[in-house]
């Protein structure tokens, strides 16, 4: 009798034992997994967020319009992550800032990790921002990553009846596909009566001649050009400042800085009118 009491407490003991080490052995695994990648070319992972441009765009509407738009207007981030912490403490300084644009080149390799760290610095805005797609942000998976983290690589929002509409410009990093998409960008630029004005965001500009396709210029900067409520159309990828009118129509065309070069461009939509500072961080 005392041998089978003894057996029986000896099987239970085994079995908690079994089970408290299958139970350590799960603990164990899923906190590797809280901070292990399983590659750097994956496009999400537990952390990461998604559909940031539509979360912004939800922010901005909660945001009442009044009689000017003010824009934070970048590009080029890449990796210069110093850069990027002190250009959101100079922008948080700016009263009145209705969003941040972000022309392009968010990441330099399309790396997840890389989209993240900029994220993280610019979630500490306190206004919105929206993210376009860049030619640097297409290497690798960073396509997949962009679609998961911001959305659709073409979008288009109104606020203040202003449509702003965001588009993938990189035609050098598309062999098989037309890279502006024109069908789509003339559909979105027909507009009823409630749209005054429409800016256009986009990373490559047209007079990049290496990196847009050359078979696209002309349809392009028409449709611009035959739209007369076209306010101005801005874009990164260059590493400079331009404001001017490059194609002899009205459309005016402004690039921005890169991160690297500690300045922004700072917009303010009034009137039918773009004004513009220059601010340096």
């Amino acid at each position: 009798m005392k041998n089978s009491c003894y057996q029986k407490s000896y099987v239970l003991c085994v079995r908690n034992c079994t089970l408290f080490l299958a139970w350590l052995l799960l603990t164990l695994i899923f906190a590797r997994c809280n901070s292990f990648e399983f590659s750097p070319n994956q496009i999400s992972s537990h952390r990461s967020v998604q559909d940031l441009n539509g979360k912004n765009l939800l922010k901005l509407n909660l945001t009442p319009p009044d009689d000017t738009v003010t824009i934070v207007f970048a590009g080029d981030s890449q990796r210069w992550y110093s850069e990027l912490n002190r250009f959101v403490t100079k922008a948080n300084e700016i009263k009145d800032v209705d969003f941040v644009l972000i022309a392009g080149d968010i990441s330099d390799f399309g790396l997840l990790k890389e989209f993240e760290w900029v994220n993280k610095r610019l979630s500490d805005l306190k206004t919105p921002y929206f993210g376009v797609i860049g030619n640097h942000d297409l290497t690798g998976n960073g396509e997949a990553v962009f679609r998961k983290m911001f959305g659709p690589l073409d979008y288009s929002f109104v606020y203040d009846s202003i449509k702003f509409v965001a588009h993938n410009t990189n035609s050098l990093e598309y062999e098989r596909v037309n890279v502006p998409d024109v069908g789509w960008l003339e559909n979105q630029l027909q507009t009823g009566s409630d749209i005054k004005h429409i800016v256009a965001v986009s990373h490559v500009p047209p007079f990049s001649p290496l990196e847009f396709n050359a078979k696209l210029v002309k349809p392009y900067t028409s449709l611009f050009s035959n739209t007369p409520k076209m306010l101005v159309s801005l874009h990164g990828h260059v590493h400079d400042h331009n404001d001017f009118y490059p194609f002899e129509d009205h459309v005016r065309y402004i690039t921005s800085f890169a991160f690297a070069q500690n300045s922004f461009v700072l917009l303010k939509i009034v009137d039918g009118r773009v004004l513009k500072t220059i601010i340096e961080y």
